[in-house]
């Protein structure tokens, strides 16, 4: 986002008047040892470190001020930016100027990886006795605002499943995990599924081994951004999304971030419906054939090769 690339971040990291900068990308998720991460960053000295969790690398950096600014300074002289700002930050500038690794005690709970997001939360649901899950919990902080309540309605059940803050629900929830501020209508069905902050599941739709990506919206809403009798995923699948592999695959499906999904739209298992997608677009689709993508908001929609479904060029 930043118009200058790693010209205009080398400038704000001079001008932070920090000690030390840390970079990280948000590609990973971990829990660290807090003290002993401070400790690794207030004791680096005129050197670029890599950190590792439980040894394993991550896209996460220290240096003190001066030596960040000047591989940065240097890099963005080199560069042509073509890579984009990540690739020239991550797997340009500080992955060439690295002096040494160090490693923090932790848990890397996601990694770049779509799937791994989806069975870390699933497999909370039935390990909460876990020995696991317990070491995890002891490594958050107390939150100073826990949220709103949440709700069942009279017809609204729950089965083994996990709701965060301000969720309402009125239909099933089963096997799953429910961020905040979640609305499940009447007659709704969610099954082994992780829904992110803020979607509006509409009354009747059935959503199965799914991960919908978080809805964020600052104007009020009083209907579903996820429609009434949609179908979501399926109940048993090992199908793998045939655009990205290694990233949805099981069977599972994903719905992107800031989608709003039409009444009555299909998405079978492992399809991938990707943000910025259109209403309009989704409409005239109806139905997303198992294992394929609509990406962006193309102009076209092309045959598939696989097994005659449509999907977008």
């Amino acid at each position: 986002m930043l118009e200058e690339g790693l010209a205009e971040l080398a400038g704000m990291v001079e001008s932070s008047g920090a000690d030390h900068i840390v970079l990280a990308a948000l590609s990973s998720v971990c829990l660290v040892d807090a003290s002993t991460l401070r400790a690794l960053i207030s004791g680096t000295t005129d050197q670029l470190v890599k950190v590792s969790v439980n040894r394993t690398p991550i896209d996460m950096y220290c240096a003190p001020r001066a030596r960040m600014t000047r591989l940065l300074a240097a890099a963005a002289e080199r560069g042509t930016g073509r890579m984009g700002l990540r690739n020239d930050l991550f797997e340009g500038a500080l992955h060439g100027g690295i002096d040494l690794i160090e490693d923090v005690p932790g848990e890397i709970l996601f990694y770049n990886d779509l799937m791994d997001y989806y069975t870390n939360n699933i497999w909370v649901v039935s390990h909460c006795e876990d020995s696991r899950f317990h070491t995890t919990i002891a490594r958050l902080p107390e939150l100073a605002d826990k949220g709103a309540e949440s709700h069942i309605g009279e017809k609204g059940s729950i089965k083994n499943s996990w709701l965060s803050a301000g969720v309402e629900v009125e239909g099933r929830v089963e096997d799953s995990i429910i961020f905040p501020n979640v609305v499940i209508r009447r007659h709704a069905l969610i099954s082994r599924a992780v829904v992110l902050n803020g979607n509006r599941i509409g009354s009747g739709t059935e959503i199965h081994n799914a991960l919908i990506l978080p809805y964020a919206s600052d104007a009020p809403r009083t209907g579903p951004n996820i429609g009434d009798n949609c179908a979501i995923g399926a109940k048993t699948s090992s199908m793998k999304n045939a655009d990205f592999p290694v990233h949805i695959r099981e069977g599972i499906a994903v719905i992107g971030a800031n989608i709003d999904i039409p009444n009555g739209f299909h998405a079978e298992a492992a399809s991938y419906v990707a943000p910025g997608v259109s209403t309009s677009t989704l409409r005239k689709l109806k139905v997303l054939r198992r294992g394929t993508s609509v990406l962006g908001d193309p102009a076209s929609v092309l045959p598939s090769r696989r097994n005659g479904s449509r999907e977008t060029a």
